[in-house]
């Protein structure tokens, strides 16, 4: 069994990086400098749903591959999946 491929992959990893690194750079001002109650209230609310996310994204991921499979229906006539190729005029 192959494990399928992510396309561009180091791209999505990329932005991904980069979205983040910038919105901690973001994060750093405001809880430092901001005397803005209610936006560092936002930014840590932020913060604390992408530690959900990860978690929940961790947990999904790993039950992922304990999901039971289901065999392939094997194309013989008795299979309720079974096709009949039709002729050719």
């Amino acid at each position: 069994m192959t494990t399928p491929q992510i396309p561009h992959l180091r791209i999505v990893v990329g932005v991904s990086a980069f979205v983040l690194l910038g919105f901690a750079a973001v994060s750093a001002y405001v809880i430092g400098w901001s005397d803005d109650a209610v936006t560092k209230g936002n930014i840590i609310g932020t913060w604390q749903n992408f530690a959900l996310l990860a978690v929940g994204f961790w947990i999904g991921s790993s039950s992922g591959g304990k999901a039971k499979e289901e065999p392939s229906p094997s194309g013989k006539s008795g299979d309720p999946a079974h096709t009949v190729e039709e002729p050719t005029p």
